[in-house]
């Protein structure tokens, strides 16, 4: 099974029926089922970079960062949340990460995303929604709260952008390697691929929800 979960157009009449089938269960699939995702030609990612540094994110970890990584995510994403759990090593070690939000899952992504973008300390709500995620459930453990017009029509911009990076589901990863070219991987990382896509050290990770991942 793939390891991330896929996004729907949320124009789409069907795809917002399809969510309420299956709220409170994650939306995962093999990565064959997302084949109309566009991959951009590599002429575009610079400028899409570009729009990505611009945009509005959580950010956690080092100050003086050794590299930067953006990852898109939903509150209510699984290997949103086993990303999230991998990467701690590694910002204690020199890593910045720049959470980008969207919102597709369920409906209380939304709400779970305001709650995160909207608060006072952005990181600190973030990480409530993290170490309070509910596995059985696959719910961000934030309590929701109303979006403001501005995080919606934000949040279907960073669709939008994810879209264009050709990332098909959460979380997406997008980074600039040591020759300074755009790289971008979707779904939850490898373990022994972290090291590459950091610009760290392999970090020792020992929690058991990640040992599939190795």
């Amino acid at each position: 099974m793939s390891h991330f979960d896929i996004r729907f157009d949320l124009r789409s009449g069907a795809a917002r029926l399809f969510r309420l089938a299956i709220a409170g269960m994650v939306v995962a699939t093999f990565a064959a089922s997302a084949a109309d995702a566009k991959t951009p030609a590599p002429r575009e990612l610079p400028a899409l970079f570009a729009a990505l540094e611009k945009t509005d994110a959580v950010t956690e970890g080092s100050a003086s960062p050794k590299r930067i990584l953006y990852v898109f995510f939903d509150a209510n994403c699984w290997y949103c949340h086993l990303t999230w759990k991998a990467l701690q090593y590694y910002e204690k070690a020199g890593l910045q990460v720049r959470w980008v939000p969207v919102a597709f899952q369920k409906e209380s992504s939304t709400t779970k995303a305001a709650a995160i973008m909207q608060a006072k300390d952005r990181a600190a709500a973030f990480r409530e929604n993290e170490t309070g995620y509910r596995a059985k459930s696959y719910d961000g453990g934030i309590a929701p709260v109303k979006p403001s017009k501005a995080l919606a029509a934000q949040l279907e911009a960073n669709f939008e952008l994810m879209d264009r990076f050709g990332v098909s589901g959460t979380p997406g990863l997008v980074w600039k390697d040591e020759k300074g070219r755009v790289r971008v991987k979707i779904g939850m990382a490898r373990l022994s691929q972290l090291p590459s896509i950091t610009g760290l050290p392999a970090q020792k990770i020992d929690d058991p929800e990640l040992a599939d991942f190795r």
